[in-house]
């Protein structure tokens, strides 16, 4: 059983994660509401599935990690690791003088992009999920 008061303080300060879990949790009891069994309830982040904006936005890199920019705000949400597959854990970047961004989870990574499909984010390769598959 959950410890509520340890839990309270364990995200006392992470508004913003507990808010999009709780979003996130709420959207898919809303998408699984209909469906009839319980098989294939979790899938993968695809393209189709996320608004062009955020398809515009998004990219992901070979071992399903993360990273979507903030409109407007010149930040990154990192997400490491693939948390359909295993834990995951999420972090917030702000710009400190390009391409260094400064991240909430206390790491300086550099920013580096080749073309409109690739960036680089901290050694870590990324693709655009707004990409066509033929594009390189």
């Amino acid at each position: 059983m959950l410890d509520r008061p340890s839990l309270a303080t364990a995200y006392f300060r992470q508004a913003d994660l507990v808010t999009a879990y709780a979003t996130a949790m709420a959207r898919f009891r809303l998408q699984l509401a209909g469906r009839a069994g319980e098989n294939n309830l979790a899938v993968p982040l695809e393209p189709l599935l996320l608004r062009a904006e955020f398809r515009a936005r998004t990219w992901r890199s070979a071992d399903g990690s993360l990273l979507q920019g903030f409109a407007g705000k010149g930040g990154f949400r990192l997400t490491i690791g693939n948390c359909l597959a295993r834990i995951c854990a999420a972090s917030e970047c702000s710009d400190a003088g390009w391409p260094v961004y400064a991240c909430s989870d206390g790491g300086k990574r550099k920013m580096s992009v080749t073309d409109f499909v690739t960036a680089n984010f901290g050694g870590v390769s990324y693709r655009r999920l707004s990409a066509s598959p033929s594009q390189e």
